[in-house]
């Protein structure tokens, strides 16, 4: 009995490792073979189309403008009693409700997100955590999501 299964095992990995190798490859493909350099090449469209262009200075310049005048800022984690305090101090201090958005990162913590904060607001928004204390962590460049 023991021998049978030690046997059946045996087989069984000796099958497995076959087909990882490619071995059965007519019969079965293995694993990923789609991600070999025949299958890719065989996949792409018009790859000789595809032209790599070097960015010229002055368009570079152009695409940072645009980042450099808004970005990103966020501010937390809060528990959800802080997180609707902050949203009111927020409110209170002018700000209309699309300005900021929620982000629940972990059960139980949220981050409040400005995803387009010009340099006027950046420096409203820098005041604002300095004189409230909900806010004292101060707003910070968005990490990951932009």
């Amino acid at each position: 009995m023991l021998r049978t299964l030690l046997l059946l095992l045996l087989l069984a990995n000796a099958a497995v490792f076959a087909w990882t190798h490619g071995w059965l490859d007519p019969l079965v493909p293995p694993p990923g073979s789609t991600e070999r350099e025949p299958a890719r090449l065989a996949a792409q469209v018009n790859a000789d189309a595809v032209r790599v262009v070097p960015a010229s200075p002055r368009g570079a310049q152009q695409e940072a403008a645009p980042r450099a005048a808004t970005r990103c800022l966020e501010i937390g984690p809060f528990g959800l009693v802080d997180a609707a305090q902050a949203e009111a101090t927020l409110e209170a201090a002018g700000l209309a409700a699309g300005t900021w958005e929620r982000d629940l990162r972990e059960p139980g913590q949220m981050w409040l997100r400005v995803p387009r904060a010009d340099a006027v607001l950046r420096e409203r928004l820098q005041a604002l955590a300095a004189g409230a204390p909900v806010l004292a962590a101060g707003f910070k460049p968005c990490s990951g999501v932009s």
